[in-house]
């Protein structure tokens, strides 16, 4: 993917040179953003830069819906706050997709955002809920879901 906004080209360099990767071996796949569900962007953002969240989940149906490809292991994003600043860059190291029942507490706890499994699930269910009727679906516990494991690679 081409990087056209000069900040984030400007990240993106920064990254490149000071972890020494070769620009022609690293693809660059976009920019992410939180959005304010549950918890703010911003409390989002922070629990990614901490090292706390690891894990994205989104319903599986979304994707077909809204012409999205599937996410990719070894896909690289410049995570963003909300005013579009780049903050840090993931890295996708593995996809998986399960029914939404066959999540482990393990697999929930990489989120970072609950104490416990069921304050977990009653707001993934709600927000995968939310989203299964934005894209006119519905969504219940036999559902599939896409969970992206990742790290943070770069944070300046």
């Amino acid at each position: 993917m081409e990087i056209k906004m000069s900040k984030i080209q400007d990240f993106w360099n920064d990254f490149l040179e000071k972890t020494h990767q070769n620009k022609d071996e690293v693809g660059f796949s976009g920019e992410l953003q939180f959005e304010d569900t549950n918890f703010t962007g911003l409390e989002k953002l922070n629990l990614v830069l901490s090292g706390r969240k690891t894990v994205f989940f989104s319903p599986f149906d979304s994707y077909a819906v809204n012409r999205e490809p599937m996410p990719l292991d070894g896909e690289i994003y410049i995570v963003e706050d909300r005013n579009k600043e780049p903050r840090c860059i993931i890295e996708v190291s593995d996809v998986n997709v399960l029914p939404f029942c066959d999540i482990s507490w393990e697999l929930a706890q990489r989120d970072g955002e609950d104490e416990n499994f069921e304050q977990w699930r009653e707001k993934q269910m709600e927000y995968m809920k939310d989203e299964a009727e934005l894209c006119g679906f519905d969504f219940n516990e036999n559902s599939k879901v896409v969970a992206q494991i990742f790290h943070v690679i770069y944070r300046p």
